[in-house]
Order: C-alpha cells, then sequence, then structure tokens
C-alpha cells in the first residue's frame, strides 16, 4: 500500500496552538487524562511494537487509511509520560497533516509519518501536542497555583519535566 508523506500546514506555531486547544476542548480532554479513550472516539487504535518489530513493519508512528481509521504504534520501550506526549503529537499529524488538508480541498488519501522524521512537519506535531496537553490557558493558571513547581505541573498535565519546561519558556512564563 502506498502511503502519502506529511506536508507541513504552513501555520504559525501560535495558530497550530490555538487548533490544538480547540481540538482537546471539542474532545472534552481534560488535562492529565488517559490518552486512549480519546484515540478511540477518534476511530483510531494505539499498537504497541517491540523494538524487534520495527524492522518487520513499517517505521510509521501513525498511519492513517481514512478520516476515522487510523493506527498510532508506540514502542515498547517507552514511559507512560513518552506514550503521552508521543500520541498527543501523532493526532498532531492526524489533524494537521491530514484532516486540514482535506478541508481546504488537497486530497491526501492514505498517510504515513515516519518515526524518527525531522524538520517543520516534526515541528508542527510537536507544537500540537505541548498545545494540546498543556492548553496555554490551562497551563497558565495552573503555573500561577502552583507557584511554577515544574514537577508538579509535569504531574498535573501528564508530561515529563523537560516538557513542563519547554512548555514554561514557550508561554515566556519565566
Amino acid at each position: 500500500m502506498t502511503y502519502s508523506a506529511p506536508i507541513e500546514c504552513g501555520l504559525s506555531k501560535a495558530a497550530v496552538d490555538s487548533v490544538a486547544a480547540s481540538v482537546a476542548e471539542h474532545l472534552n480532554y481534560k488535562p492529565g487524562q488517559d490518552l486512549e479513550p480519546v484515540v478511540e472516539r477518534l476511530g483510531g487504535k494505539i499498537r504497541i511494537q517491540d523494538v524487534l518489530d520495527f524492522n518487520r513493519q513499517s517505521s510509521g508512528s501513525i498511519r492513517i487509511e481514512a478520516q476515522g481509521n487510523f493506527q498510532i504504534f508506540l514502542a515498547s520501550h517507552t514511559g507512560p509520560t513518552r506514550d503521552r506526549f508521543t500520541i498527543a503529537h501523532e493526532l498532531g499529524h492526524y489533524f494537521l497533516h491530514y484532516i486540514y488538508p482535506n478541508q481546504l480541498g488537497r486530497h491526501v488519501e492514505k498517510l504515513e509519518a515516519q518515526r524518527y522524521g525531522t524538520g517543520r512537519v516534526e515541528w508542527e506535531a510537536n507544537w500540537f501536542a505541548a498545545g494540546f496537553l498543556m492548553s496555554a490557558t490551562l497551563f497558565r493558571e495552573q503555573f500561577e497555583q502552583l507557584h511554577g513547581s515544574t514537577p508538579l505541573l509535569a504531574d498535573k498535565f501528564g508530561v515529563s519535566n523537560e516538557a513542563a519546561q519547554i512548555r514554561i519558556k514557550a508561554l515566556d512564563l519565566v
């Protein structure tokens, strides 16, 4: 089967952040909530891949057959906070590089994002993941309530300390 590679959506970082927060709100996602039910509501499935499976199967982290029909692949050797960011990142590919272009009339039939891709497409998916998991409005509120504690913020949003620290800097909270 032939899959297209994702093409950058071209939205600004702020626009991607806004789209991600809107998607999270539309899906009734709450900070720290389990992401598997969110993926399932969208018609997706999460698959765990053993390191040895990477050579036997396509190395795509997300494989989209059609709207409401996709698989997200997670490595078996990563932890829960890394997996959460990966899932949100792959949802970024789904919304920014599959749904969005199709809404604009740029027909994308099947899409696969490679596990170790680089460049703006990956930045966009990372921006989406941050905005989805840690919406700017909620993150700012919690930053104040938790007195800027990175570990407490990371715990509240279900992300790594590093992801919380990057979000703090991105939102100019320090």
